[in-house]
């Protein structure tokens, strides 16, 4: 699998490269992954409102 290969898991995007360059700090998480989405713990009890 392409993923499992380092040189792959080790290229960054241009997205995240510009962003570097700015001065920002970048963290990806795992795409649909969500225990590490904060986002997602968040939806869950933003519903309990709605």
């Amino acid at each position: 699998l392409l993923s499992s290969q380092l040189d792959f898991q080790a290229q960054k995007s241009q997205l995240q490269e510009t962003l570097e360059v700015a001065g920002h700090l970048v963290i990806s998480y795992p795409v649909y992954h969500c225990e590490l989405n904060f986002i997602e713990y968040f939806w869950g009890s933003a519903k309990v409102y709605m």
